[in-house]
């Protein structure tokens, strides 16, 4: 494979690490356009294609600035999106806002589809998930029971721990002052991910 750089794409390279190492997440098309005289997100796309095709980055499908070094000091961060907030607690309609991006390390944060949400209410405060902090979900829709998930019924999103009660759902809080939510047949119940790690705020 020709890893050749044309003096453009140096530059652009060069921008993403300075820009993760500075900022802890990538530029925006927009961002590297301003940063290098670039005409149009179109054209900065095309730079981007060919550092990845090289094996200088690596990208990720339909999501913004999703963009992993594979080589210098930024090498192992990898960008996620905060997709909004939902409620531990009773469901609440689902924010999909995109409220900014973290910058994780890849080694121990590997879900490369992975977006996050902020935690909104305490019901599952026993689990150690607690109001205001942020979990890292994996996108799929089934689970096994005990998983912690992010689940929408009726519309509306909330994270519960999975169980099953024979043919029925059962949601259940990780607080005994919350009851568990029994989902029967005829409400609306799909899975948007598992809950596969927490970050918290401390201090």
């Amino acid at each position: 494979m020709d890893r050749t750089l044309t003096s453009r794409q140096k530059e652009v390279l060069s921008f993403l690490g300075s820009f993760i190492e500075a900022r802890g997440f990538p530029p925006s098309l927009r961002e590297i356009c301003a940063r290098l005289g670039i005409n149009g997100p179109k054209n900065a796309r095309k730079h981007l294609e060919a550092l990845e095709k090289k094996g200088f980055i690596k990208r990720s499908a339909n999501i913004s600035r999703a963009i992993e070094m594979l080589g210098g000091p930024a090498k192992r961060l990898v960008s996620m999106p905060i997709a909004g907030s939902v409620r531990a607690g009773a469901p609440n309609l689902a924010i999909e806002d995109i409220l900014g991006h973290v910058a994780l390390d890849a080694r121990f944060f590997n879900c490369p589809e992975g977006f996050l949400l902020k935690i909104d209410g305490e019901s599952m405060r026993d689990a150690g998930i607690d109001e205001g902090d942020l979990v890292i979900i994996k996108p799929q829709n089934h689970a096994d029971p005990n998983d912690i998930v992010v689940a929408m019924l009726d519309g509306e999103a909330t994270v519960k721990r999975f169980l099953k009660d024979g043919d029925r759902v059962v949601l259940k809080p990780e607080n005994p002052d919350m009851k568990p939510i029994v989902v029967n047949k005829d409400r609306e119940f799909s899975i948007i991910g598992k809950v596969i790690s927490v970050i918290k705020k401390v201090g």
